[in-house]
């Protein structure tokens, strides 16, 4: 069956819409909607597209931290492009009305790879930039940011499957339907700031003006504090039980 680029746009609900970040709003999203109908219409499948953009956040990564001048621009470019194309795999599996929890796993996955290769790629080129500290901080700080974070979304990930199971031994079992709720505070912040968000315009405004080491300091103390504060919220909200 052929999709149109009107299919692919009416695809997405309003209330998904107006539920996204801001950046995804008026950004990301609509830039989507062209490589989503592009991959219809050559037979991809959501989860290929998840794969490439996890392969093109890799890649990024890579080219932001070993490369030099050109090279590293190209780099943030593709950090970018996978920002785009991680809406556009959600603008396919509505489109064909597809459910497939596979689908959740391969996009958690590509999330997880694009953040340990963005974060990687800023702390090996910060430190190339210059740095602050000893030798190797940059590099190192890097490497915390980017478990911080992934320790932060595995914790809220954990949870989320806890409450489901819980949910299933109760009598509710079945897979929940998409919601589309208000973000909580924490969740706005990581789709505004994050990956998904203005990081790579972050890191183009750092390389730009020799600031990429500032840039690499925001980002330890925001997946640090961050990793902190949600193991802490779950931890209070588990005791409770």
């Amino acid at each position: 069956m052929k999709y149109s680029l009107r299919d692919v746009i009416a695809s997405l609900p309003k209330e998904k819409m107006l539920s996204e970040a801001l950046w995804s709003r008026l950004i990301l999203r609509p830039l989507s909607f062209p490589p989503a109908w592009l991959a219809l219409a050559c037979g991809m499948s959501p989860n290929m597209m998840s794969w490439l953009s996890a392969f093109c956040a890799l890649a990024g990564g890579g080219l932001l931290g070993w490369g030099s001048g050109a090279w590293q621009w190209t780099g943030i470019a593709l950090l970018f492009v996978f920002s785009v194309l991680d809406c556009s795999d959600g603008n396919m599996a509505r489109t064909l009305k597809t459910s497939n929890p596979w689908g959740s796993w391969t996009d958690a996955v590509g999330g997880y790879i694009a953040y340990t290769a963005s974060l990687l790629g800023l702390g090996m080129a910060a430190e190339r930039c210059g740095g602050f500290g000893p030798a190797g901080l940059c590099v190192f700080l890097g490497g915390f940011s980017a478990a911080a974070n992934m320790l932060m979304r595995a914790a809220v990930q954990s949870s989320r499957i806890t409450a489901l199971g819980i949910a299933e031994e109760s009598g509710a079992g079945g897979l929940p339907a998409e919601k589309h709720e208000k973000p909580s505070r924490e969740k706005w912040i990581s789709e505004n700031l994050g990956i998904t968000g203005i990081m790579s315009p972050a890191i183009a405004v750092g390389l730009a003006f020799s600031w990429l080491p500032w840039v690499l300091f925001f980002y330890t103390l925001l997946y640090g504090a961050g990793s902190v504060w949600v193991i802490f919220k779950l931890a209070l909200k588990t005791a409770r039980k």
